[in-house]
Order: C-alpha cells, then structure tokens, then sequence
C-alpha cells in the first residue's frame, strides 16, 4: 500500500503523525509526506520520505493577512462539544472564526497543486492528513481515494466543520470539485474517550504515543530527583501566535521560587531568551524532548497544546494548563473534567492562585487516582500497528469496483 501524508509547514502538526508513519513503514508499507520545503528535516528526521509541495510562505504574514487585525484572543469560544456552529455563533462571530480558518484554506490553496501533481504520478492508495491540512482531502477526491483525517488530541476541528467547506469553496471549484469532505473517510483519534467530544464520524482510536523529533538524553535526567520536579513547558507556537502577553513562564517561576520542588522550564530557544535569568531551584533547558522529562516529574505545567496534554497523561502526571488560544481552553476544560488536571485563566493566574494549584496537583490522592484511570484507558486502547490493517483494509475496499 502507498500512503500519501499531507501537513503543512508546522512540525507540531507533523509530530502526532510520527507514530503511524513509523507504524506503516514498519509493516513494508511506503510514506510519503508532502509538506513545504522547510518541513524537509523534520519529516526525512522521522524516517519518511519527503516530497515539497507549494512554496515555503511567512506564516506570521499569511495568517496576519488572513485573520485581518482579529487577534487570537478575539476569536469566539468554541460551540459546547459536538454541538455545531450553526445556531451558536452570531453573524459576526462566524466570520471571524472564518477567518482563522481561512488561513488554513490558503495554505491548501498553495500545496493542493504540486500535491495532486506528485500524487498523480505516484497513485496512493490512501491519503492520510492532519486535521488543518485540507490539500489532503482535496487531493484524495480528485483521486478517488480514502481520505484519513489523524486529529491531535480533543476534535477541535469537529466544531467548524460546516464553517470549512465554505473556506474551501473557491480552491475546490478551481479544482473542478462541487466539495470537500473535511472530516475525510475515517478519523484515527489518540485523544482518551472521556476526554474526547461526541463526534459523527467514524472512529479508528489508537493509543497515544509521544514523538518529539530527534531527542539526546541529557546527564542529569539519568537519576532520579532528590525532591518533587515540576515541568514547565510552553510549547513550540504559542507565543508565535499569541504575542509576547501569552508567555507566562516568567509568573509561574516567580509564583514557585523558593518552593520545596526543582522546576525544570523546557521551552524553545526563542522562549528561553525571552525567560531571562531563573532563580536557584530552577532549570531553564531547551532541546529536552518531553517524554524523556516528564518520567522524572511530579506534575506539569503548561499551556494547553495536545502534545503536551496527552504526553503527560502518558506519563501519568497531573496537570496544570494555563491556555492562551481558543483550542487550549476547549481542550483544558476537556481535560479538568476528567479531574487529572487543573485549568487558570490568564486572568486567574496570580502567584496564590499558581501556588495553590501546584500544591494540588502534588498532595491531593484524588488526583493521582484520575490522572492513573486517565492513563489506563489511554493504554487500553489499541496500538497503532493495530491501525495499519485497518486502513490496508479501507485501500482495499474502495478500490474494489462498485
């Protein structure tokens, strides 16, 4: 079976896929993925073969251009779960969430054409894309074949999926299409069942498993800690689209210094110099892939991303998230739901509100015991060289004459 992987030029929405391309290739199965040009290392990194499809762009600019001055923390809060936008976002509240979407439509816009290029050379028998990747749906429909939506974690992108067709509208007629199914044909879905929001789809669950590209373990995570280790990590993008007001690890140092806890800030190097000098007690370290760390800690703090959330449930570690974007609160309150994390509103983190919730998270038994069933039904589901006949038997099924 040939497999087709669409994702646009973020490796934190390449990274979750990791595991099914290394699961397929491992059963003799071949990989493409098709992303821009600055994806190249990262996906040949992860043992796939790379095909470059659209130009590289400044995704700052494309997005300012698209969402047009509307700021992220403007964008309204997503409909209940599952519920649809229709009959819950005002006029003007939907076209604002339009916009952001129309950021992704744009990236499909530029990727569809030397995707579909590439693709009608090579015949995929399946096209597999990461839930904001819509050259891939687009490009399966020309082909007529199965197309595999692979989510993060909660299905943020369920709630707009009435808006997103409308986004597509003018790439699609381009292309000769009446539409696109954004949901695509099956959705392989990570995120544990009690987190995740009720969904029409068709579901192909898979246990979660952490892929943080190419990791060196350092000296000093060899032993164990002599007291309890806090992690502190912010993610690869939020500060990038959420502007310097989003990045909090400044307030949760200062909030935490002098504690009986080591704080280990894990961020990328435009982060760490954005942190500044830390007190005693505190290590500020970049390049330290998060799966490696969090077997050392007691609890996790952060801002919401899906990696970080479901690599710490993973791990078994309870939960503090501080979310900036509109998918970090959805996906937060997902997770406090399940009582194996705690959520602060920007507004609500002051130093004695940090410092009760850190005190939570490291004494309280109940939490311990959510976090443990969290990870237990997050382990119970199926592997994923599980999935592999699953979508060999989706390939196969379409291809067969009606």
């Amino acid at each position: 079976m040939r497999v087709l992987v669409t994702c646009w030029a973020w490796s934190s929405h390449y990274l979750p896929l990791v595991p099914l391309v290394q699961a397929l290739r491992a059963a003799g199965h071949e990989v493409c993925v098709a992303s821009q040009d600055s994806m190249a290392g990262v996906v040949t990194g992860s043992g796939a073969a790379f095909v470059a499809a659209g130009p590289d762009v400044d995704h700052a600019e494309l997005r300012a251009r698209h969402m047009r001055g509307l700021s992220h923390d403007r964008v309204p809060a997503a409909p209940p779960p599952g519920a649809e936008a229709a009959g819950h976002w005002r006029s003007g509240q939907r076209e604002k969430v339009a916009r952001v979407f129309g950021a992704f439509a744009a990236r499909a816009d530029l990727m569809v054409d030397d995707t579909l290029r590439f693709a009608r050379h090579w015949r995929p028998d399946l096209v597999v894309f990461e839930p904001t990747s819509y050259a891939g749906p687009l490009v399966a429909a020309l082909l007529g074949v199965p197309a595999v939506r692979h989510i993060h974690g909660v299905d943020m992108t369920y709630q707009a999926r009435d808006i997103v067709p409308e986004v597509l509208a003018p790439t699609a007629a381009r292309l000769g299409l009446d539409g696109c199914a954004v949901l695509g044909d099956l959705t392989v879905d990570p995120c544990p069942p009690s987190m995740q929001i009720p969904a029409e789809v068709e579901r192909a669950t898979v246990g979660y498993v952490p892929y943080n590209g190419r990791a060196v373990l350092p000296r000093w995570l060899w032993e164990p800690p002599d007291r309890p280790r806090i992690a502190l990590t912010w993610g690869a993008t939020t500060t990038s689209v959420g502007g310097a007001k989003s990045f909090l690890p400044p307030r949760v140092v200062a909030a935490l210094a002098g504690a009986d806890a080591e704080i280990v800030v894990a961020v990328g190097r435009d982060d760490l110099e954005r942190l500044g000098p830390v007190p005693d007690g505190v290590r500020a370290v970049t390049g330290v892939a998060l799966h490696q760390l969090l077997p050392t800690c007691s609890a996790l703090i952060h801002q919401g991303g899906f990696g970080s959330t479901l690599t710490g449930v993973h791990h078994g570690v309870p939960q503090l998230v501080l979310p900036q974007l509109p998918d970090q609160v959805f996906g937060a309150a997902r997770l406090a739901a399940t009582g194996a994390g705690t959520v602060l509103a920007p507004e609500e983190a002051d130093a004695g509100a940090l410092r009760a919730a850190v005190a939570d998270l490291l004494g309280s038994a109940e939490r311990r015991r959510a976090v443990a069933r969290l990870r237990a039904e997050m382990n119970a589901q199926p592997r994923t060289a599980d999935l592999v006949p699953v979508l060999s038997r989706l390939a196969e099924r379409s291809s067969q004459p009606a």
